[in-house]
């Protein structure tokens, strides 16, 4: 795949800075629906890897990518670049939280920070070469990932050479030159960088990184995986779709049936409240 061909694939509408009051800025102003990869729902992220691509459609369901994840190599243990501001590796845990809930079991083990940051990388799927499951923002996006500006984050995975439907290792990298990321409940932009609320984005890429792809709005318009993702201050999307549940169980299976059977019962009520938050943002 060219990465340079990638582009952003949609932006469904803008919404101008509305002033309130006197000068108050209305909630989700210079907010915008954006592709989280620069790539449809077919395209999806693979590794420079012998075994790239393998087990595209090795999933029990459409939405999986990797039918075994990593059950063989559970708790995933990950290291955040010390660049990262400790209350967004805080909602990057939690963005973990939420898919360990959904099996009933432990998915992640954190080890801290990593000295290196996303520009030290020369190339996208260079973070492969070590042994570390990392997270890092590149201030020089387009220089160290080949990327266009428009993308967000994109997370890089390696396959088993001798079973492809398992993942081995792999690496989130966020867009820091152009986007913002914290809590966009309480931040806002800055100049060119929009800010994009961390917990959202970190349960779409951390869907990837677990073994689903991309779920399109037509299949699963609720999904944490739709490939766009609204963007901006007060833009969120927190919840895990009935659809996330299941597709996650169908790799992980569920640890916990008592926690499972609550989280179903809480999906029913998020899916009522997502349909009205929906209504607003658009």
């Amino acid at each position: 795949m060219n990465q340079r061909n990638l582009i952003m694939a949609y932006i469904l509408g803008t919404t101008s800075v509305s002033t309130l009051m006197g000068g108050f800025v209305a909630c989700g102003a210079q907010s915008y629906r954006i592709s989280v990869h620069g790539e449809t729902a077919e395209k999806v992220e693979r590794p420079n890897t012998g075994t790239s691509g393998a087990n595209l459609a090795s999933g029990n369901l459409a939405g999986v990518h990797s039918s075994n994840g990593w059950k063989r190599n559970l708790p995933v243990r990950f290291l955040t670049s010390e660049e990262i501001d400790p209350a967004v590796v805080t909602q990057l845990q939690t963005a973990m939280k939420s898919w360990e809930l959904a099996v009933g079991k432990s998915l992640f083990q954190y080890e801290g920070g990593e000295k290196r940051k996303g520009g030290d990388f020369r190339q996208l799927y260079e973070p492969l070469n070590d042994s570390v499951n990392g997270n890092y923002f590149d201030s020089n996006w387009f220089k160290t990932t080949g990327k266009p500006n428009s993308v967000l984050a994109t997370t890089i995975w390696e396959n088993s050479p001798k079973d492809t439907a398992s993942i081995v290792k792999a690496d989130i990298r966020y867009n820091a030159e152009f986007y913002i990321f914290g809590n966009s409940l309480e931040g806002f932009s800055e100049g060119k960088r929009t800010i994009v609320d961390m917990e959202s984005l970190a349960l779409h890429e951390l869907g990837h990184l677990l073994g689903l792809t991309h779920v399109n709005e037509t299949e699963d318009r609720f999904s944490v995986m739709n490939p766009s993702l609204f963007i901006g201050e007060g833009m969120i999307t927190r919840r895990l779709s009935k659809g996330d549940i299941t597709r996650i169980r169908s790799v992980y299976g569920v640890g916990d049936p008592t926690l499972a059977q609550t989280l179903e019962t809480a999906d029913d009520l998020s899916e009522s409240d997502q349909e009205s938050s929906d209504q607003n943002k658009l």
